[in-house]
């Protein structure tokens, strides 16, 4: 389902993404870029996290009757990294939690194994799912939200590349939908030209060392050449 240009800016601005709208002319989006650090943290700066005022509504959404037969889906958070100007990383994560320095550890080595770890991973931003006290449960509204945060790194920031790390994110952006673990080392085009992984998730590599194999396998499409 398209999303209406109204709901596409609230998002934006919910992902804090700046928007400039010239007279006569369609808005221009502007990304989010947080403060980069030289080294992995196991803290994650407050500014970061995505969320709204309690008293803040989806726009229109007094206007949409509920739909009953929306499919639902519970709150989570998922934390995004742009390690590289070309490359952009989801890993889901526990509703307000934030990623464990052992985790943050392991992607600056799988990073550092593809070329892509630069000076040190930054810290990430963090997107939390309702974003407002509202009661915005549907799953095609988290979708939709996704999808424009993605859209909006890959036309302002070129990415190429988007790792989908675990159930949540694979399930939510995926386009074919496959069903999670089978999906694990699939590559499907997004909207806008990038190309998803599909890979285990942080949590998971750590607590299941065989699964990193299948985490190479699938990312060193991405590696330098020799």
């Amino acid at each position: 389902m398209p999303v209406s240009r109204d709901l596409r800016d609230w998002y934006l601005s919910t992902l804090g993404v700046v928007q400039y709208r010239p007279r006569d002319s369609e808005p221009v989006a502007l990304d989010f870029h947080p403060d980069t650090v030289a080294e992995v943290a196991n803290t994650v700066p407050s500014e970061v996290v995505v969320a709204l005022p309690e008293n803040s509504e989806l726009p229109g959404a007094e206007d949409k009757p509920a739909d009953l037969h929306e499919e639902q889906i519970g709150s989570f958070r998922l934390a995004c990294w742009q390690p590289s100007d070309d490359l952009l990383v989801i890993n889901g994560l526990a509703p307000g939690s934030v990623p464990l320095q052992e985790e943050s550890g392991l992607l600056a080595n799988i990073m550092w194994a593809i070329g892509r770890l630069g000076d040190g991973l930054s810290s990430p931003q963090l997107i939390d799912w309702p974003p407002s006290a509202a009661d915005q449960t549907d799953r095609s509204g988290a979708e939709e939200m996704l999808s424009v945060f993605v859209e909006a790194r890959v036309k302002k920031q070129g990415v190429l590349w988007v790792l989908l790390m675990g159930e949540l994110p694979a399930a939510l952006l995926l386009p074919s939908k496959s069903a999670y673990p089978s999906s694990v080392g699939r590559m499907e085009e997004l909207p806008g030209g990038a190309r998803a992984i599909v890979t285990p998730s942080l949590q998971e590599l750590l607590n299941a060392a065989e699964l990193k194999g299948d985490t190479w396998r699938a990312i060193r499409v991405m590696s330098p050449q020799p």
